[in-house]
């Protein structure tokens, strides 16, 4: 089975292949919405996943996809969302970040604007920071401006006890983040999942929404694929979806040995652009 294959038997709200290989969008195999290109910095149909090719993102501001904001992107409207994506960075330190310490990019994120309205996002943050060196997390957020801290969960090489798995250039990564129901302002029990390579984050404290106050909400912000306005990412993205609900561990696992099958067609070190 490929990987297109397993995520389309999940059902999932829309997927984005991102698999073009020309034209002024990426299509959603769901029907939902397209994602636009920008006038340009992302180049379609140019790192190898499989037997496809995946747009490369070249880290300048701007070079971003855009998908038009629909309800059953943000977790209010079912209580529960995932999103799952395959990200191939080409620098562990991007030149646009943001932070006021360790340095980092949203390379997925869904918000109204800089530091506006941010319902949640997708992070990974620069190698050379002080404290957290190439940690991929998943945060949610209340909505404001700016945007406030938010409840997260994380896994960092070296720090996470069940991470194996470095984030290195030129290889994929499979990335897992999961928003859990929301009970009550009180309740310690959801918040954020993150799953890196199937691996699941050891839960914390600092995953739950209410550590932080966080209840999440709509707001109607699109979705950036690539950065957002403050910062841009550097590699390449494919195989994005979105389903409003959990998904399971098994259908978690399903994708990724999907992905590896089709990896194993993939040279995982080519000469990617440099620009």
């Amino acid at each position: 089975m490929s990987v297109k294959d397993a995520i389309l038997t999940t059902q999932p709200t829309s997927y984005w292949p991102l698999d073009d290989s020309g034209g002024a969008s990426c299509h959603d195999e769901m029907g939902l919405n397209d994602a636009a290109l920008p006038a340009q910095g992302v180049a379609l149909a140019v790192i190898p996943f499989g037997t496809s090719q995946a747009p490369y993102f070249d880290g300048a501001l701007g070079s971003v996809l855009t998908i038009d904001d629909d309800p059953q992107y943000s977790q209010p409207y079912a209580n529960a969302l995932t999103v799952a994506a395959w990200l191939c960075p080409l620098t562990l330190n991007n030149t646009q970040t943001t932070g006021s310490k360790d340095q980092f990019v949203h390379y997925v994120e869904k918000a109204v604007g800089a530091s506006t309205d941010t319902e949640w996002a997708l992070r990974l943050y620069n190698q050379i920071n002080p404290d957290r060196h190439s940690r991929l997390s998943f945060y949610a957020f209340n909505l404001g401006s700016p945007t406030g801290e938010g409840n997260g969960a994380y896994m960092e090489y070296g720090v996470s006890a069940n991470d194996a798995t470095p984030v290195e250039v030129g290889k994929w990564l499979f990335v897992v983040v999961q928003a859990e129901p929301w009970i009550s302002p009180t309740d310690q029990t959801t918040g954020c999942i993150f799953w890196k390579q199937s691996v699941q984050a050891v839960r914390t404290d600092a995953d739950k929404y209410a550590t932080y106050g966080v209840h999440p909400q709509h707001a109607s912000g699109s979705i950036t694929v690539g950065g957002m306005q403050t910062s841009g990412f550097k590699g390449a993205i494919a195989h994005l979806a979105i389903w409003d609900r959990l998904l399971s561990a098994d259908e978690i696992a399903s994708i990724w040995t999907a992905g590896n099958t089709d990896l194993s067609n993939t040279a995982m070190y080519h000469s990617y652009p440099s620009a």
